[in-house]
């Protein structure tokens, strides 16, 4: 039979765990209402070689109800036209080299695999936009031969690309047949919509002619041009996105830096752009270009702060773009446009999973989340932490939603001063519940991040109910293994840590000079026995453990012994050694001690003391 004195796992572990992981999605309860509008939509880039092993619209199709879950609004495929022969970049064609505008990629299947992914695309209730490339072809496409005129009857390539022609942009026939063939997919796919590849190469004209044009049943399509150097072609109209190019270069150049403050500008420019007021921007952090030019994906990129910038990236403003995998924490290095490397979805980081799924399910139903016409404000919150937290808050009519990020590599506690919103708000990551009329103090982990939404009818929830309800694992690991994995199991018990492999550590602590993986888990008192492994094979039985306190172990990848820490020392009287690092008693380092509590101090010499400030 089930033991009372675990019933804490499947409900209070599920709260009190994500507070530490800082990301999971614990429940959704008292979310608003979902509503899905343009104002609100989540872009999921797929590029179909890559999607599968096999590389086809059908190895997109099996997972289209998985991107629905996730919360993706729309599911833009990279170019799904045949391809040039010639020329080529890599061992394949780049998808942006089209020979023929009307025709079928037949390495990714036939029309009628097409067909049948975008109606379970449809029915899923997404989106589907396909990607046009307006200003060049393939140096074999059919137009080469039947229309040189439209090259100008000269061949030249543009910017370097070696794989292509560029095209007349003031060819006047060149538009009529390129918008011909725009629609020719419109009518006979039943697209919604087009991300336009190189948008500032092809005129205004173009684009005026081609928006107004090409319509479905009637109805204007929804336009995303690549390009930020040309905002005219959102502000009068003809796009209802651009690319918030610059602010991505923003984000790397904090990523390498560090600096809060210039993050902190990058967002308010970002959101104070007057050529895009009614419009919108598309947010992203990785995307095809990004992995081949950039050396890699988000992981490589962003490092540490890649948790933290997804929060930002699905609440500062705009579009946020989900990138191949990206929802998995999916790695591949770089990857050029002319090659094929499929994405590996055995191991994926669920923790990433579910911090997009509930940042998804939150773009759907905060109003002041929304953009385009239906805009929330953006303001940032004044700390005393500014150097090292960033805050802000989003709002629409009486609507707030406060987001804080803390970007160091220390536990922060700070105050937020001035325009807090009022009422009572609640993390949708830890569940906390707090009324900002009476609490401006929070505290975040190193990295971590939270985002309050109103909860009018909640009743405010304090630290100590939560920190009561956790015990944590402390593995100085010396294993090899990376990632380290700890399984529990107790006969007739739940797995106390989720199935094999059990948690992967959700991050690390300095205490007494070590370094120590974290491995949170409910209080019980239960015994269970506890297994390391590195998920490839490899483990062995640590111990036996009632989980109704924390402990510390150093590990190899044969067998385990207890450490012991300084958190036994008698208290002394208030101490500020130059110097010092300071911890508290759970083993966070923390920056600066805050008066009247109990810390362990250790010197230069390794001496530990526990003082009081």
């Amino acid at each position: 039979m089930f033991n009372p004195n675990c019933m804490k796992i499947s409900a209070i572990f599920k709260l009190t765990l994500s507070l530490l992981l800082a990301g999971l999605l614990t429940g959704r309860a008292e979310a608003a209402e979902s509503v899905r509008v343009p104002e609100n939509r989540v872009i999921y880039e797929c590029f179909v070689r890559n999607f599968s092993p096999e590389g086809t619209f059908k190895g997109v199709e099996r997972q289209v109800g998985r991107l629905a879950d996730l919360g993706v609004d729309v599911i833009w495929l990279m170019p799904i036209y045949k391809l040039g022969d010639k020329d080529k970049i890599g061992s394949y064609s780049s998808p942006y080299a089209v020979k023929d505008y009307k025709a079928v990629n037949p390495d990714m299947g036939t029309e009628a695999d097409l067909r049948s992914l975008i109606k379970a695309i449809h029915d899923a209730g997404m989106e589907v936009w396909f990607d046009w490339v307006g200003n060049h072809t393939s140096t074999d496409n059919v137009w080469v031969s039947s229309h040189p005129e439209y090259y100008g009857n000269k061949f030249t390539h543009p910017n370097g690309w070696n794989d292509v022609w560029q095209l007349d942009v003031n060819n006047a026939a060149m538009h009529d047949a390129m918008i011909d063939a725009m629609q020719y997919w419109v009518d006979n796919f039943d697209i919604d919509g087009y991300r336009c590849d190189y948008a500032s190469g092809p005129t205004e004209t173009f684009w005026s002619k081609a928006t107004s044009r090409v319509l479905k049943n009637g109805k204007r399509i929804a336009w995303l041009a690549e390009d930020d150097s040309k905002p005219a072609l959102v502000s009068k109209g003809y796009f209802d996105y651009n690319y918030a190019w610059a602010f991505h270069d923003r984000l790397l150049d904090f990523a390498g830096s560090g600096n809060v403050s210039n993050l902190r500008n990058a967002c308010v420019e970002l959101n104070s752009g007057s050529a895009y007021n009614g419009r919108s921007r598309m947010v992203y952090l990785s995307n095809h270009d990004v992995v081949q030019d950039k050396g890699g994906t988000e992981d490589r990129l962003f490092g540490k702060y890649l948790k933290p910038l997804t929060v930002l990236e699905f609440t500062v403003y705009g579009m946020p773009l989900l990138y191949n995998g990206q929802e998995i924490g999916y790695s591949s290095g770089s990857v050029s446009l002319g090659d094929k490397r499929p994405i590996d979805w055995s191991r994926p980081d669920t923790e990433m999973t579910e911090l997009i799924k509930t940042l998804a399910e939150v773009k759907h139903t905060e109003p002041a989340l929304r953009t385009g016409s239906q805009n929330g404000s953006f303001s940032p919150l004044q700390t005393d932490k500014d150097n090292t937290i960033f805050a802000y808050k989003r709002t629409s009519g009486n609507e707030n939603v406060v987001v804080m990020l803390n970007l160091s590599n220390f536990t922060q506690t700070f105050n937020i001063s001035g325009n807090l919103p009022k009422g009572i708000f609640r993390d949708v990551f830890s569940q906390r519940v707090v009324d900002f009329s009476k609490s401006s103090t929070f505290s975040l982990p190193a990295m971590g991040y939270s985002l309050w939404v109103s909860n009018p009818n909640g009743t405010p929830s304090g630290d100590d109910d939560i920190k009561e309800e956790i015990s944590t694992i402390y593995v100085e690991n010396k294993s090899g293994w990376n990632p380290l994995y700890l399984y529990a199991w107790a006969n007739g018990e739940p797995e106390l840590l989720g199935s094999w492999p059990g948690l992967k550590s959700t991050g690390t602590r300095t205490i007494d000079g070590r370094e120590f993986l974290v491995f949170p888990m409910p209080r019980c008192e239960v015994r269970y026995n506890f297994i390391f492994n590195n998920n490839s094979g490899s483990q062995f039985d640590a111990f036996s453990f009632t989980p109704s306190q924390d402990k510390y172990v150093s590990i190899t990848s044969s067998s385990s012994t207890d450490v012991q820490i300084s958190s036994g020392l008698g208290v002394i009287g208030l101490d500020e050694e130059e110097g010092a690092r300071y911890f508290t008693l759970t083993g966070l380092e923390v920056e600066t001690p805050a008066p009247g509590n109990i810390y362990i101090r250790v010197s230069g010499t390794g001496k530990a003391v526990k003082v009081k400030f």
